[in-house]
């Protein structure tokens, strides 16, 4: 287990944890949102130590938040804004999504999805943002599992191996003692829809299953969402 803990926190962020050799990668999506709630808390203490004004606070959270998770999953965000929005058949969608080159979409959804993460910490209350990295990194863990794979993807693939519906359950869990504490629950309800939806659509565009590129954007969208949400009931 602890080897499995330490795999997800070696993907997940830039800390030196080192990833243990011989280990399915699957197995450690069962922690994905244990990582979540270590960025989310780091996230927090940051936002209460910060000597700024809400507005510059809000900018050096999230920059924090970029760094602390390498951008991993912007990359992801950016190449399915350039493949999914195409107008171009499925195959042709997935080679463009394994293009390093970011184009117009990639840059304009990017800035878009930053710009609202930062007007959304604004208005969201300090203790309640430590949900959304926990939400994003579980909304991870199911699509991976439930969508199948599209392929074309190796990295994708590989790290599949060993994720199954018992990951599922212990990383459901983890969000569920915790919504269930922040008398929240109906949140984690919308972060469900929203993946069971988000993924169909990309699943379809991409010829009948998704990639790992679209696990990263329903990660960096299910953020959004909650932060957007978590805005409106308590901001």
């Amino acid at each position: 287990m602890l080897d499995d803990i330490r795999s997800a926190f070696s993907f997940l962020t830039i800390l030196p944890v080192g990833a243990p050799a011989g280990r399915k990668p699957g197995w450690s999506f069962a922690w994905f949102p244990l990582v979540g709630l270590f960025v989310g808390a780091a996230l927090v203490g940051l936002a209460r130590i910060s000597p700024f004004d809400r507005d510059l606070s809000a900018f050096v959270i999230l920059l924090a938040w970029v760094i602390l998770t390498g951008g991993l999953h912007l990359d992801g965000f950016g190449d399915c804004c350039d493949g999914l929005l195409a107008s171009v058949a499925p195959k042709e969608r997935r080679r463009i999504m394994r293009d390093p080159r970011a184009g117009v979409w990639a840059a304009a959804g990017l800035s878009l999805l930053l710009f609202g993460k930062w007007l959304a910490i604004r208005a969201v209350p300090i203790e309640m943002m430590i949900l959304s990295p926990v939400l994003g990194r579980w909304a991870m863990v199911w699509s991976a599992t439930y969508f199948p794979y599209a392929g074309g993807e190796e990295l994708g693939a590989r790290f599949r191996q060993g994720l199954g519906w018992q990951q599922v359950f212990i990383a459901s869990a983890t969000v569920l003692i915790l919504v269930t504490q922040m008398e929240i629950v109906v949140l984690w309800l919308l972060i469900f829809g929203f993946t069971v939806l988000f993924g169909r659509w990309a699943a379809r565009r991409l010829g009948g299953g998704i990639s790992g590129d679209v696990c990263g954007a329903i990660c960096e969208l299910s953020e959004l969402l909650c932060l957007l949400a978590l805005a409106v009931i308590h901001g």
